[in-house]
């Protein structure tokens, strides 16, 4: 495992990630533009005050189609992550289809673009999934004035370090169970941490697309996975939105 170093703090990460510090600017375009030339396992990561937001790039070998799914495994390696350095007993959660919320406050979200010129049935050059997280709100007189949101620090998670070694893992993690145990093994667990819950009815990932299927009267309803990204209006040109 390599030892890479970010703020004089040691960042264990599993191969095949490759760490990019990033001082200014953003670490999704980052990603994006090193994509071509770095590959699969590159993470960029910012850390700035108010602010933790990294992207890594993917190689698929699957057309995109089927492909995308690897932002519901982002998302679940995302959400466990948080899960696994937050105080017990709150929980971390997500609105449809790319919002963190911890203990129902906004906390940030994932992020998520494919290579130019990839339709469905095409293999995508690469894939990049992003996130962005409020590390602190200590930049606000009154932090008060924005109760739908909160912050790394305010919540006690562990440091920042700590969740993107873990995030790593998971991914990695999730990975291997979609290679040997199909997709649903991974899309299960992102529909588990949706919100609000279904609490009768189906609620499942078909193709692209979740689909939720309420009792009697409710009849089907489904959206579009990458055409579903922002929708929650989570982020705005700054990041995320307190």
């Amino acid at each position: 495992m390599e030892i890479l170093t970010v703020h004089q703090t040691a960042i264990p990460l599993p191969p095949p990630y490759t760490l990019h510090r990033l001082d200014s600017g953003d670490a999704l375009a980052e990603a994006m533009r090193l994509a071509p030339s770095y590959g699969a396992g590159t993470l960029v990561l910012r850390q700035v005050q108010g602010l933790l937001s990294f992207a890594v790039v993917l190689e698929p070998e699957q057309p995109l189609r089927e492909a995308q799914m690897a932002f519901a495994l982002g998302m679940v390696a995302l959400g466990d992550a948080l899960a696994a350095h937050c105080p017990p007993e709150r929980s971390v959660r997500l609105v449809w289809p790319d919002e963190i919320r911890f203990d129902k406050a906004r906390l940030g979200g994932g992020r998520f673009v494919v290579a130019p010129g990839a339709g469905p049935d095409d293999v995508p050059d690469w894939l990049v999934f992003g996130a962005e997280l409020i590390a602190d709100r200590d930049h606000i007189d009154e932090p008060g004035r924005f109760p739908d949101s909160t912050s790394l620090k305010e919540e006690a998670f562990d440091p920042p370090e700590d969740i993107l070694s873990t995030f790593a893992s998971y991914m990695m993690l999730y990975f291997d169970r979609w290679a040997h145990d199909g997709i649903e093994a991974v899309t299960n667990r992102y529909l588990m941490r949706i919100d609000p819950p279904l609490l009768r009815g189906v609620r499942r990932i078909e193709g692209d697309r979740l689909v939720e299927f309420t009792p009697a009267g409710g009849g089907k309803r489904s959206a579009p996975l990458l055409e579903a990204l922002g929708s929650t209006g989570w982020r705005d040109a700054k990041g995320p939105v307190l």
